[in-house]
Formats: structure tokens, sequence, C-alpha cells
């Protein structure tokens, strides 16, 4: 019976259990990477933020006297916005993200959402993570049917989230990632499976089908092993978020080479109904610190034309405030790091004087950015994955 719990533990998700990350992780000296690390893989990097992450207080169009007027009270002051080009800055705590743009690697893809928007977070996500049109579902996500096609016979960590729930955007018709927080406690879970075949759950046909998934992910779980093992000296610097967390697990799993090529993670926190000002300045703390800190350690190992990070959440906020906050919206801009990316502002300016029911209008459908980085990073075909889109042009 203690061996039936234990199990029943480590398949609580779809694609390889909830599982817990140590705080401590190291990496092997930068200049020790490149010799192994395949020249010319790429790999992607997803960041979501949940709960609708306000974009005009992210990257703020200070010029427009517009938005101030809608947002007398949580308005970000034009002196204190880290200012880039053409009218637009950054929330003045991102100035991390500020750096990377300053640097020439990071993209801005301005109004990013897709027609007859829905303003359930549920729902949105599901649009997001799925690819399809409003009115459509799929039971696959764009990222899992990439691994359908992708990898061969059943590679079990072709994709993986860093997280405590499954991504859906990974979900395939075959089971080609794992989601985790804990590699250590994941192996040896896997090895008492193994260890305990005369557990009588035979009996539960359900059961005995997820072990026999669960067990064949073992050889998964000594290539993670293997890469930890490359990456086990020296240790770099991380600020104390838990997103940081996340992002220094992604980047030394990279580093030590395992072949792996789309990485999942997500923030809470960003429905921000009411005192917005803090919450949203505290998030972006997290956010732009952690990103900062996982772009400087590819830099660092000469990874980063290998890896390209998105940052996306599954609405905006209205353009008028709602008096301490802001409600539910439409468009907001989705943020492209590394990967060789150009280094632009992408799109016109929100034209807050043209609002649909209060709403930014989109001008640029998201399954762009993702036809962009299939076609472009992952050497696919986004139609073969059902993306009707087309490219966008100067991203990469």
């Amino acid at each position: 019976m203690k061996n039936r719990r234990n199990f029943l533990k480590i398949v609580g998700t779809t694609t390889g259990g909830m599982l817990f990350l140590p705080q401590f992780l190291t990496a092997l000296p930068s200049n020790l990477y490149q010799n192994h690390f395949l020249g010319n893989r790429q790999i992607v990097v997803t960041l979501q933020l949940n709960g609708g992450n306000d974009g005009l207080n992210t990257f703020i169009p200070y010029e427009n006297p517009l938005y101030y007027e809608y947002r007398r009270n949580i308005g970000i002051p034009k002196k204190e916005v880290l200012k880039v080009a053409n009218g637009m800055g950054f929330h003045p705590i991102m100035t991390g993200l500020h750096q990377i743009m300053q640097d020439g690697n990071l993209s801005v893809v301005q109004n990013v959402g897709y027609p007859n928007p829905n303003r359930s977070h549920f729902r949105s996500v599901e649009i997001w993570q799925t690819a399809t049109n409003s009115h459509e579902y799929s039971a696959t996500g764009w990222l899992g049917r990439y691994l359908d096609a992708a990898c061969k016979g059943d590679d079990p960590i072709g994709g993986m989230t860093i997280d405590s729930i499954d991504a859906p955007a990974l979900r395939g018709q075959s089971a080609h990632s794992l989601t985790m927080t804990d590699p250590i406690r994941f192996e040896k879970q896997l090895k008492a499976l193994k260890a305990n075949q005369e557990d009588p759950i035979q009996e539960h046909p359900n059961l005995d089908f997820v072990r026999k998934l669960m067990i064949g992910s073992f050889e998964g779980s000594d290539q993670i092993q293997a890469a930890l093992e490359k990456t086990k000296l020296g240790m770099p610097t991380y600020p104390k978020h838990g997103l940081a967390t996340n992002l220094a697990w992604v980047a030394r799993m990279i580093k030590g080479n395992l072949p792996t090529s789309v990485y999942y993670t997500s923030l809470g926190g960003f429905d921000t109904h009411i005192n917005q000002k803090p919450k949203h300045q505290n998030l972006w703390k997290e956010v732009s610190e952690s990103v900062k800190a996982f772009y400087d350690d590819m830099k660092a190992a000469g990874l980063l034309q290998n890896v390209t990070l998105m940052i996306f959440s599954e609405f905006g906020r209205r353009a008028k405030e709602n008096g301490s906050g802001t409600d539910h919206g439409a468009a907001a801009p989705v943020f492209v790091i590394g990967g060789g990316n150009k280094g632009k502002i992408i799109g016109a300016n929100p034209d807050l004087s043209d609002l649909n029911n209060g709403d930014l209008k989109f001008q640029m459908d998201f399954r762009s950015i993702y036809a962009s980085i299939l076609k472009q990073k992952l050497n696919t075909n986004p139609l073969d994955l059902g993306i009707q889109a087309t490219p966008i042009s100067g991203l990469f």
C-alpha cells in the first residue's frame, strides 16, 4: 500500500509527475560548453505570464497623451520610463530587459492577439497553447504537435515543463515531454517503481499502464542526470526568485547538452484588477531579474544564438484603468530574446484612439510568432502542424 501511495504521488500530472526542484543549482565554467554543445542546434524556451499582463504598463507609449488621460492613477511617469525608441519604453523596474534590448538581443512584437478575443483566462490560455482559432478546440498543443513530428520513437525528453503542472502546449498524441521540478527525486521514484514490480496493482489496469509509461521514462531520467553531471561545477549568479530557479534549471540542462528542444515555464499573479502598481512592479522585478540572469548565463556560455526565449501572456488589459487596476483586455506585446533575433520593435505603437470596446486592437496574430519560431528555429513547416500563419519578416 505504501508503494502504491508513493506511485500515485508521482503520476499526478500527465507527462511525468509533480516534482520539486533543488534550491541550489550549479553550472560549469562558461568556456567549457562550446566544446560539447552541438553547434547549430536550436532550443526554444517559453515563459508564460499567467493572469493577463498589462502590456501598456510594461512597454509604455509614453509620448501618447491618451495613455496618461486613461491612466491617471496607475500610469508610469514619462521621466521614469526606460526609453527605447519611437516613443516607447520599458517600465522602470525592467532594467534587465532594457539592457538586453540595448545589446540588440531583444525584439518586441507589439499588439499581439487573435480575432474574436476571449477574456476568460482558461479559454484564452487554451487558445494560445493549442494555436487554434477562438471557436476551435484541440487536444494537442502547438509544441506537442512539433514534438510528435520531430521525436523518434518514444523519446520522453523531447520537451520539458519546469513547473508544478503540465503545460498543455507540450501535449501531443504521444508522450514526448516530462513535467518536473526535481530530477533527483524523479530518478529515485522511477527506480523505486522499477524495483517494486511485485506491487499488486495489476488488478488496476489504468495504474499499471501509467506505471509502465513512467518506467519507460527511466532512460530519460538517466540522460537528465548525465546532463547534470556535466554542469555540477561552478555557480552562476541567479537572483532568489522562483522564476529564476526555474530558468537556472533550464540553463543547466541546456549547458549539459540534454537533447531537449523545447522548455516551458510560467509565472502567475498578473490578474491585476486592483492595487496594480505595486503588484505589477514586483512581478516584473522578478521577471526582468530572472530573465537577465538566464540571458547572461547563455551569453557567457556562448549559447545565446542557440537559445530563443519567448515571453507572452494570455491577453493584455483594458486601455483605461478601473481606479487602481485594469480589467481583462486583448492585445499586448510579446518579447523574444536571443536566437539571433534582430533586436527590433515590430509593429505600430498601440493606437489608444481606436479601441474595440475598450481594448487595444490586435495587429499581429500570435501564431505568426509561432510560425517564425517553428520555421526559422526548429526547421519545421508550421502548416504541417496546422498553423496557417505567415512568419514575421525581420524577427530573426
